[in-house]
């Protein structure tokens, strides 16, 4: 019986760690890679967001603090970027306390938004994955009155506008075609006054749902 040189054995564990090591590396890549998506995914979402009217307008001489809603839809140029559309519905209540005068003191402000959304992923093969996503659009602006001194509801129809916004969001997967979607985006939004510009800071949360593949 030949003995086992000390040589050989180290080379033997050496070699049995390696291919733990291996194994547990291709393991990871495999978990990871199941959060990837191709080129040509197409994907929806929604998030229900809080923000604030701010800067210099007619506008955020009167609101302030609003609510909204979000619908997405993305499809993927690259497996770190993505093209999409969104709709978005962003309402802004009056300032409180704010006195009134005459007789139209509207209570808010909605705001419908349409934009071309240009999405750029990083960190995409994992669970945790942000984006930073550029958009451009028009928006709708309608001012509404519920009119307490019992005219009824009124409604003011400004002149449509375009608008810009900048975002950065973070996904987190539950599953390799479900994620939860937060975000925090920033609008420049063309409005009426002598300096005519509104921005909305929004920050957002819900759900994206992928294709299978």
């Amino acid at each position: 019986m030949k003995a086992c040189r000390p040589g050989r054995i180290l080379r033997g564990v050496g070699a049995g760690e390696w291919l733990i090591v291996v194994a547990l590396l291709a393991c990871c890549v495999g978990t990871t890679r199941a959060y990837e998506h191709r080129r040509g995914i197409p994907s929806v979402g929604g998030q229900l967001q809080r923000g604030y009217l701010g800067f210099d307008s007619d506008w955020t001489n009167v609101y302030e603090w609003g609510k909204g809603g979000t619908i997405s839809v993305r499809q993927y140029v690259a497996r770190n970027r993505a093209i999409g559309f969104s709709f978005e519905q962003q309402k802004f209540y009056r300032i409180k306390d704010l006195p009134q005068e005459g007789t139209w003191n509207p209570d808010a402000l909605q705001l419908q938004m349409l934009m071309l959304d240009y999405y750029f992923y990083f960190n995409r093969l994992r669970k945790w994955t942000y984006y930073l996503v550029l958009s451009a659009g028009a928006y709708r602006p309608e001012e509404i009155d519920n009119a307490d001194q019992g005219d009824g509801l009124q409604v003011n129809y400004p002149s449509e506008n375009v608008l810009a916004r900048v975002g950065w969001g973070l996904e987190r997967f539950l599953r390799r075609t479900v994620s939860i979607d937060a975000s925090l985006s920033f609008y420049y939004i063309n409005a009426p006054g002598i300096d005519g510009v509104t921005g909305s800071a929004q920050l957002a949360l819900g759900v994206h749902v992928y294709a299978g593949r």
